[in-house]
């Protein structure tokens, strides 16, 4: 399920992100995930336990594994702000050693998440797919109901929280050139929900071969890798806003003022300290 195990990921790495309590997130990463799996799923005890099991195993394996990584990122990305060798390029650089943490992190939890659904019964599929369902008429409604104005304006709103995390307060130009930068955007609801729905219905299928391990493990593996089912106009649009954000986020840096740049410093070693301590290694 790429939508269930997307999400744990987001989950994790928010945790890297987030720069609030990232001890105590960290150590409770198993509940964290737990929860979001039963909102999708009412598992059976025995596929409660399971799963646990394995996911206790997994997160193991990351913290003696991955948090050193971890720690080298944050750091790398703290000596360059330090440094004010912020650009496109350098922030690219920064974005695939993050994309790496990422998909290291999905590939280690996917076997526990294949062996989850492999043993889940007819209703509980039915459960899955109604919530994907629900969800994908949500989005229905906001590429379709929603104006080109409203959606620039969400866009601008979700990032300035995620600025404001960072930053602290965001400046008046700071929130001039986000609105730029929503403005240059291209539009990716109808296509994102275009992509969801054929993605819904190959799960439907992977899921009915279930009891058939090596096809099961074929067809959830091809699931479950981010974005190779991206049609060529999707993947096309996706990287245009993200040369457009990497352009944005560099001139936004180069207009923070020295409070700013010491918070967000501060920030990430912070962050780089409490892995470095998390860290089974």
């Amino acid at each position: 399920m790429k939508t269930a195990i997307r999400m744990i990921v987001i989950i994790a790495l928010a945790i890297l992100v987030a720069g609030c309590g990232v001890r105590l997130a960290y150590n409770n990463m198993d509940w964290l995930i737990m929860r979001w799996v039963d909102r999708q799923v009412t598992l059976e005890p025995e596929q409660d336990l399971a799963f646990r099991q394995a996911l206790e195993h997994r997160l193991e394996w990351h913290c003696a594994s991955e948090l050193p990584d971890y720690v080298e990122f944050l750091r790398a990305l703290e000596n360059d702000i330090r440094h004010d060798d912020i650009s496109v390029e350098r922030l690219m650089v920064h974005g695939e050693q993050l994309r790496a943490l990422g998909e290291r992190l999905l590939h280690g939890l996917q076997p526990a998440v294949i062996e989850l659904l492999a043993n889940l019964n007819d209703e509980q599929i039915d459960e899955i797919l109604a919530g994907i369902d629900e969800r994908n008429e949500e989005l229905r409604e906001q590429a379709f109901e929603t104006s080109t104005e409203q959606l620039r304006q969400d866009r601008v709103d979700s990032m300035d929280r995620t600025l404001r995390r960072v930053f602290g307060r965001v400046t008046h130009r700071q929130t001039q050139r986000l609105h730029q930068w929503a403005a240059e955007l291209e539009p990716t609801e109808e296509l994102a929900l275009s992509q969801r729905l054929a993605w819904r219905e190959r799960l439907a299928r992977a899921l009915s071969y279930r009891h058939d391990p090596e096809t099961f493990n074929t067809l959830m593996s091809a699931l479950l890798e981010p974005a190779n089912d991206w049609s060529d106009e999707y993947r096309a649009r996706m990287e245009f806003n993200r040369q457009r954000t990497l352009e944005a986020m560099v001139d936004i840096h180069h207009m923070a003022n020295d409070q700013q740049l010491r918070q967000v410093r501060s920030r990430l070693n912070s962050m780089a300290n409490s892995f470095n301590r998390l860290s089974c290694a």
